[in-house]
């Protein structure tokens, strides 16, 4: 490759980054006494070695010649840049340059998730491109050479994705030797790119990926064309950015056939869900365990992946992971940065069984009476932990539900204790200043993995057959059959198996949820099963709901009218019950949300850093 392109080889993969380096003339010069790249690519085994280098930046660290990138990978920062902001989550604290200026929208062109993100996203393109573009002149077999080609592909349409669902418009980069000087190009001719990668990965891909369990094959492709067509069919269905488009129409939608999309995206869930080995797995909570991978496959159709050895992983710590481990047995996270709205909360029923796996309380190994704060639990093998739920003071009642008088008691009300986190009460009881922690992902024992404290084996599911279930309801319901009762059969599919396919209990859950605008409906079940897996956000901004959603978050505590769903005679609490306390983290970042947030933000800015180094990108509108 030209000037632009220097290379760094590891033993597991060729790491490579296009770097903007203008003068830089010794990098015309090739060391071909050392290994390059015109006589390293030439060989099954080096394009295996480039296809996992691919994989490698989902979620990788660093990036050769950038430096540390995990705040633009799924190692940590998309995390924060594919969940918030949203209506289910807020930030703990006011700290910077750790993701949660995402979290509190306040990000700008200077922020260090959105300028890595761009980075990595364009490094595993470039990676994309390396592997099309010397593959031809490998002496391999003809089908398997096929089959990279399609993995390559894939990956490429699926580093587009991010891009455009985050930046709208982004220069399109075929050519290996770039000269990363490319404007940007409308949503139209992005989406152009990505649908020709994806159209053919689907027809020439096996059903297993050319690295097995960890690698695309033909129904990630079809998952990945439904995602995509929903998304836009919805955002032309709702004028999403309408006014928002910037220069030339880059963000404009007006180019999307609705009906078209839905058609499409109907036809190839069918297809994943008739023709594919994927299944949805008994237990829910196993997809989101450390060491349940053998599990996640059954369901997962793609994954952000981590081997189970837990050696190389970067540890998110209690900054970036959404988990409620403890201190002794687990490295140190309780729920850190991420705190959980009490519209997360409050979304379920109280006989729900995913809210109490979802939303937990904080775990300690030992609470200040003595007492544990844990209960320990074992999945095949391995020891996890859940929290114990902690207790509250709560006013007595009396047989008609009201507060028992009592002079002796600070309150003026007899008091009893109650627990926070425990299915027959709720969790917000506002004046306790207890948070909610996002429990979804669990970590099992630190002694049981070969790992260190900086390290981790979690696999973040990025598609999964439940996800599949609920696109294609979408599809059937808002594409032209309007089928809204069969649309309702598989958001049940998906609700049964969260009641561990208990039918009275989904039956009873069904009635409860279900709601006379089927959007409504269909939102709140993905809500519901796919809280903190990078879909709240996207799906309030598809259907136009992201503003009207966060200025909804009430600042002050929870509603009445939803603790009486949970607990008897809440009417009758005194109003402080509700009322959060003055350094609540729930009153310092729903107003800071709800202060920062914009429209336009659904469109990240361009950096500054990359508007210099191109002079050809235009700025996102509002920026």
């Amino acid at each position: 490759m030209r000037k632009l392109l220097t290379y760094i080889f590891s033993a597991s993969a060729v790491a490579f980054m296009a770097l903007s380096c203008e003068n830089a003339k010794f990098l015309d010069q090739y060391p071909y006494s050392q290994t390059s790249p015109e006589n390293f690519y030439n060989s099954e085994t080096s394009m295996r070695m480039a296809l996992i280098s691919c994989y490698e930046t989902i979620n990788t660290n660093s990036i050769p010649g950038a430096g540390n990138m995990q705040r633009g990978s799924y190692a940590q920062g998309l995390l924060y840049i594919m969940n918030t902001p949203s209506d289910d989550m807020v930030a703990s604290s006011s700290s910077s340059n750790e993701g949660l200026e995402m979290m509190w929208a306040n990000y700008n062109e200077s922020t260090q998730c959105v300028r890595d993100f761009w980075k990595v996203q364009y490094a595993g393109i470039a990676r994309c491109n390396t592997i099309l573009h010397y593959i031809e002149d490998v002496d391999m077999d003809p089908a398997l050479k096929e089959q990279y080609i399609a993995e390559a592909r894939f990956l490429r349409a699926f580093f587009y994705y991010h891009l455009a669902w985050n930046f709208g418009g982004v220069p399109i980069v075929e050519s290996y030797e770039s000269d990363g000087q490319e404007p940007r190009a409308t949503l139209e001719k992005v989406y152009g790119q990505i649908f020709s990668d994806l159209d053919y990965a689907y027809e020439k891909l096996n059903t297993t990926g050319v690295l097995q369990t960890s690698s695309a094959n033909k129904y990630t492709a079809a998952a990945y064309i439904a995602r995509i067509c929903n998304y836009l069919a919805a955002c032309k269905n709702n004028n999403v950015g309408v006014g928002f488009e910037g220069s030339e129409g880059l963000n404009s939608f007006e180019f999307v056939d609705a009906d078209a999309m839905y058609k499409r995206s109907k036809e190839v869930c069918e297809d994943i869900i008739l023709n594919s080995s994927y299944r949805l797995i008994d237990d829910y909570t196993n997809l989101f365990r450390e060491t349940t991978k053998a599990q996640q496959y059954q369901e997962c159709l793609f994954l952000a992946e981590l081997p189970l050895s837990g050696s190389e992983g970067y540890w998110p710590n209690s900054f970036y992971l959404p988990s409620p481990t403890c201190n002794a047995d687990s490295p140190t996270v309780w729920g850190g940065r991420f705190v959980p709205t009490p519209r997360a909360y409050y979304m379920y029923s109280k006989y729900d069984p995913r809210r109490d796996h979802n939303l937990t309380g904080r775990m300690q190994d030992l609470r200040e009476d003595g007492t544990m704060g844990k209960i320990s639990v074992e999945v095949e093998g391995y020891t996890y932990y859940n929290p114990d739920p902690p207790r509250t003071k709560v006013n007595e009642l009396d047989a008609q539900g009201n507060p028992i008088p009592d002079e002796t008691s600070p309150t003026g009300y007899k008091q009893i204790e109650s627990p926070l986190y425990d299915s027959p009460t709720q969790t917000y009881l506002a004046t306790a200043g207890i948070q909610v922690c996002a429990g979804k992902f669990r970590l099992c024992g630190i002694d049981q993995l070969q790992r260190t404290y900086n390290q981790h084996a979690l696999s973040y599911p990025l598609m999964r057959l439940a996800d599949v279930y609920l696109m294609y309801a979408e599809a059937l319901a808002l594409g032209q059959d309007h089928d809204e009762a069969t649309a309702r059969e598989y958001i049940r599919k998906v609700l049964l198996r969260a009641c561990g396919n208990d039918e009275t209990l989904c039956d009873q859950l069904m009635t409860e949820y279900h709601r006379d605008n089927f959007v409504d409906e269909l939102l709140e079940s993905r809500a519901r099963e796919l809280i903190f897996e990078f879909s709240r956000k996207w799906d309030l901004i598809r259907f136009n709901e992201i503003t009207e959603k966060i200025e909804s978050l009430n600042p002050n505590g929870v509603d009445k009218s939803d603790v009486a769903k949970v607990i008897d005679g809440a009417e009758s609490l005194p109003d402080a019950y509700f009322t959060f306390p003055s350094d609540a983290y729930l009153r310092i970042g729903i107003p800071t949300l709800r202060n920062n947030w914009e429209s336009y933000k659904i469109w990240l800015p361009i950096s500054e850093e990359q508007r210099g180094v191109n002079k050809n990108l235009s700025q996102n509108y509002g920026w």
